[in-house]
């Protein structure tokens, strides 16, 4: 069969893709109820949820982007011709689609991969094995219908439904959904482990390796990728988490850490869990710690709450040092895994949201460890403006980019990520110096030495950690060193792109009752 007399699509059928990806809601410019759009994955599910409407049969064009044309070929020729296809405008690949198979039209959401220079613990043909594992068990998630090999891509169902429960009306309703969804997570966790072989999870055999089973492999993959740079904040992040082990856990099950994601509809049904890259075999408390996490854009409720209803659940008992350990635990597999993009990134990648993560994350991390010693934190001073060049010369950038032709929406979020990340390089032009000069001042202080340069201070930083980490007040300082370093590095990324939110962002507190 032809190209074209194979390929259908429906004109109107993303109308509000960009609309959407930018604000939170259709048409809403005001963002979402819960804040801002651009966290990891949300404007992925606002996108997958709502976009698909009616359908209007007219001939499509092959897509003339290289990306997007092998994607839309393996639909067509695996799937059925294709009805409506368009890629998300987001810092991720990712395709929703409608092709005509077994006589009705199968709406399609297409997830793509990270990028070249991206590696995690687990691949993503386990994650769909994960997805194959919770449909034989009666877990709701999207059913897989395979898997593109060139780019790498999971081909699931398009689920019904919308994300973030601070979005329904109905308080009864809002807490109904949220219990619903810690029951499937008390279900899951109760899944013989033996469920999950196909996956081909590492199975530790003791306590300690049940707490590190994630953990563990994302910092030799942070060994590998970091390739031989200092980096002293995640060197000590995994002496830290080495030496905070929790004691007295023997509970093992399927654990996604990433927890917290899921769509339900307007009669409040779950209508299936999604996104389970960041998923292992580990203790269960580990995967209500990463709630938080997803608390902090789609909000959650009460999370001591939905903890106590977990332990009644469960049998298990949850204290709050344990979820500070894997709250901390879970922030350092991000940066694990995202700090070496900040070195060797990915012409794809969107540079500015991977150091919104970045920092973000370690902030949150740093956050936990504190709260795990019982450290009262204290902010630094904002930096001062002292210009290393002209600092019109980044406005006229931002300015000159956004006045370019938008194109498609993919195109557009393209030239925004650009925008953002001239904004930032004007703001590192603005403040640098008094940033670089403090955290200098702060290393030295620490070492009791005299720093050259940033790349002295780092090594010198590095040594310091080695040596004494773990000993006296050495934890307690080190804490507060990076904390220090981390909000100066949060406040050089104010305003920049669509995840500057973060920023502003901490993480819920738990269990103080």
């Amino acid at each position: 069969m032809d190209q074209g007399g194979r390929r259908r699509r429906a004109d109107h059928l993303f109308p509000r893709l960009y609309e959407q990806s930018r604000t939170g809601r259709p048409g809403n410019p005001e963002g979402s109820a819960s804040g801002r759009l651009g966290c990891p994955y949300r404007a992925e599910r606002m996108i997958m949820t709502e976009a698909l409407t009616t359908f209007r049969s007219t001939l499509v064009a092959r897509p003339t982007d290289p990306l997007d044309a092998k994607v839309f070929d393996w639909l067509a020729d695996n799937m059925g011709d294709v009805i409506a296809f368009e890629r998300q405008p987001r810092w991720r690949p990712g395709w929703n689609a409608v092709v005509a198979r077994d006589g009705h039209e199968q709406r399609l959401y297409v997830r793509g991969p990270r990028g070249d220079s991206y590696v995690s613990p687990i691949d993503m043909h386990q994650e769909a094995r994960i997805h194959q594992v919770f449909e034989a068990n009666g877990i709701p998630a999207p059913r897989v219908f395979g898997m593109i090999p060139d780019p790498l891509c999971i081909v699931m169902e398009e689920l019904p439904g919308r994300i973030d429960t601070a979005t329904i009306e109905d308080p009864a309703l809002r807490q109904a959904v949220r219990e619903s969804f810690i029951d499937i997570v008390a279900r899951i966790h109760a899944l013989p482990i033996e469920r999950f072989e196909s996956v081909g999870l590492p199975v530790p055999s003791t306590p300690e390796e049940v707490a590190m089973n994630l953990y563990a492999p994302s910092q030799r993959i942070f060994e590998q990728r970091i390739a031989g740079r200092r980096w002293p904040l995640m060197e000590f992040a995994w002496s830290w988490l080495k030496r905070n082990i929790p004691q007295g856990r023997n509970r093992l099950c399927f654990v996604n850490f990433d927890g917290g994601q899921f769509l339900f509809d307007e009669k409040g049904r779950i209508t299936g869990l999604i996104d389970f890259e960041v998923s292992s075999l580990g203790d269960p408390a580990a995967e209500l710690a990463g709630m938080r996490l997803r608390d902090s854009t789609e909000k959650l409720g009460d999370l001591t709450a939905l903890i106590r209803r977990y332990e009644s659940l469960s049998g298990d008992r949850i204290d709050r040092k344990l979820i500070e350990f894997h709250t901390a635990g879970f922030c350092a597999v991000n940066g694990f895994l995202m700090w070496p993009l900040m070195f060797d990134s990915a012409p794809e990648q969107d540079y500015v949201a991977y150091q919104h993560y970045c920092v973000a994350t370690s902030r949150f991390m740093i956050r936990a460890m504190a709260d795990h010693e019982g450290l009262v934190l204290e902010d630094p001073p904002l930096p001062q403006i002292d210009p290393l060049g002209f600092s019109q010369a980044a406005r006229h950038l931002v300015r000159h980019l956004e006045a370019m032709p938008g194109g498609d929406a993919a195109a557009r979020y393209e030239r925004d990520s650009a925008a953002a990340q001239a904004e930032h390089l004007g703001r590192v032009n603005d403040y640098g110096m008094s940033v670089r000069a403090a955290n200098m001042a702060d290393i030295a202080a620490l070492t009791g030495g005299s720093v050259r340069d940033w790349d002295d201070a780092q090594d010198q930083l590095s040594h310091w950690v080695a040596a004494h980490a773990g000993q006296g007040d050495a934890d307690a300082r080190l804490i507060l060193l990076f904390h220090r370093w981390l909000k100066r590095q949060s406040f050089l990324l104010r305003g920049c792109g669509q995840a500057a939110y973060l920023t502003d962002v901490d993480l819920q507190s738990v269990l103080h009752d």
